[in-house]
């Protein structure tokens, strides 16, 4: 193969001869993708608000912790694999080359329509959570009832629906900019997402137990010595895993709380030198949000309120009509209250600003990468070629529309069906990503040529064993067990049943039919076996 041709074969059979995108995206701008894919908004809330109680007895910290450690090792892999072959969709791109298309073309397009899917249900989660646990926020402290009346409306399907879509548009548009651009307003929220933490911290630092205790009871509507005694009444279990099953059972949500840090690998292709940017992105979003995380359970238990306090009104939020608020949000704002009532006005709506944005750039990352990973698979023509058209700005366009058609889609679908209880996204995540870690395992041997000429990153070596077999074996196991707790621990996504597996071969299989077809499709007319052009990498 040469160029865009085949030798021998007059066709075409790249969609271009060069890719259209712009590798202007260097470590600071990897790190900051990662960060806002983890979330510094809605992982900014789960941990408090949901771990405690999933898990009861599980040290909130070491799930932090622990999860974290064993994401750096997928960290690594996922830097070697978008070294190996710095292109958009570089996961898909290996396995499909090392192994076969019709392996790993599946997988990746049924992962796709659940991540665009999953972004209109976070998308959806800004008028279902967080613009109304803030006005709720409000009308506690400030006895504004029309706050209350209006947080009701938002969070109701029609508001959600309405709203939701509303912020889908805003992000397409803030996502379809140039790339330049679209870098740009996520360094903006990554500063703002991380001037609403600073507020938070303060709030967290300057309070101690009595003065938490006294803000929560002029606040809250249930006192904070009957949270515990409520909860416990309507069915927690306190303790009801030890310390070393809660943490391995919590892993699964570490994980999904850190899901995102390894999305750069999706658009290799437009870093400024992968093998460097990758890991120092990666790395640095895992554990700087690990940090962030982590310094405010430390600085909330057991200083301010226990553990099992955290876990009671996480519980009563989620699962009873008393709805006291256990976000990490709404500690920061009635302490603000409390200490400082003449200025905490300006730190409430700082707080706000920040966490709405920040889960506006949330949303932008899932377009982002999902995106690309449409254009790669376009790119080989195993999709309609009009979805690898690249904008002058380096914006694959359609690809873009298709990814916020989908998104709106799960917007309405999160309101109108129990569609997403039915889904489990880690699980989908974690099958997708086998094939591409087996594939860096075995590509010492398999590709020993292209191993020996590899970056560093991947062809080191510890001892004798390759360090990008024994790192992907880490990994491998690592996927094995987040799979594994989704049956034994089904709290993230909800119980696996038939409809789970069911939605997943669904999807799959239909990216197996479409690939199929494309290939027929495309030998009837053009005398090309699209398959031809997985005997060689993408062009720039």
């Amino acid at each position: 193969m040469k160029g865009d041709h085949i030798v021998g074969e007059a066709p075409k059979v790249f969609v271009r001869r060069a890719s259209g995108l712009v590798r202007i995206i260097g470590p600071f701008a990897a790190m900051v993708f990662g960060v806002h894919c983890i979330s510094l908004s809605s992982s900014g809330l789960i941990p408090y608000a949901w771990v405690p109680w999933l898990w009861p007895g599980a040290d909130l910290i070491a799930v932090l912790t622990v999860a974290m450690i064993m994401c750096i090792f997928h960290a690594i892999t996922y830097s070697q694999i978008g070294s190996i072959y710095p292109r958009s969709g570089a996961d898909y791109v290996l396995a499909s080359r090392v192994f076969h298309p019709l392996i790993q073309f599946p997988l990746s397009f049924g992962f796709l329509i659940f991540t665009f899917l999953t972004a209109g249900a976070l998308i959806a989660w800004i008028p279902s959570a967080v613009l109304p646990s803030f006005l709720e926020t409000w009308a506690v402290l400030y006895k504004a009832e029309q706050l209350r009346d209006l947080a009701a409306w938002i969070a109701s399907p029609s508001g959600v629906i309405v709203v939701g879509l509303i912020f889908t548009l805003i992000t397409f548009i803030m996502t379809a900019l140039p790339t330049k651009r679209v870098v740009q307003l996520l360094e903006i929220g990554f500063f703002l997402g991380v001037l609403s933490w600073v507020f938070i911290y303060i709030a967290l630092i300057f309070a101690n137990h009595d003065i938490f205790v006294n803000a929560w009871n002029t606040y809250s509507t249930v006192s904070y010595d009957e949270v515990i005694t409520l909860a416990k009444q309507n069915g927690l279990v306190w303790g009801l895993y030890g310390p070393v099953e809660a943490v391995l059972a919590g892993l699964i949500m570490g994980f999904w709380i850190y899901y995102g840090y390894y999305i750069p690998s999706f658009f290799a292709g437009e870093l400024k030198e992968a093998p460097k940017t990758l890991p120092i992105g990666m790395l640095s979003s895992l554990i700087f949000t690990w940090a962030v995380f982590t310094g405010a359970a430390a600085l909330m238990y057991p200083r301010l309120m226990s553990l099992e306090f955290m876990a009671s009104a996480g519980y009563l939020y989620y699962n009873t009509s008393i709805k006291v608020l256990p976000f990490s949000t709404y500690y920061a704002s009635i302490l603000w209250a409390y200490m400082w009532p003449s200025i905490a006005p300006i730190a409430i709506i700082i707080i706000m600003i920040g966490f709405v944005y920040t889960l506006i750039n949330l949303a932008q990352t899932y377009f982002f990468y999902g995106s690309r990973l449409l254009f790669a698979m376009a790119f080989d023509r195993a999709l309609p070629d009009i979805l690898a058209y690249v904008t002058k700005g380096g914006v694959p366009i359609a690809s873009m529309i298709l990814a916020s058609i989908v998104a709106g889609i799960g917007v309405i679908l999160s309101q109108t069906t129990v569609i997403f209880v039915q889904f489990n996204f880690v699980l989908y995540a974690c099958i997708m990503m086998i094939p591409p870690t087996l594939a860096t395992i075995l590509f010492p041997w398999l590709r020993k040529e292209e191993f020996e000429r590899a970056p560093k990153l991947v062809s080191f070596k510890i001892g004798p064993i390759p360090g990008i077999t024994l790192i992907g074996s880490i990994t491998f196991g690592y996927l094995i067990w987040m799979i594994i707790s989704c049956w034994l621990y089904p709290a993230v996504g909800g119980a696996i049943g038939p409809w789970t597996i069911g939605w997943y071969v669904l999807f799959a299989g239909l990216g197996l039919v479409i690939f199929l077809v494309r290939r027929w499709y495309i030998l009837r007319k053009e005398g090309i076996d699209i398959l031809w052009a997985y005997k060689e990498l993408p062009p720039l």
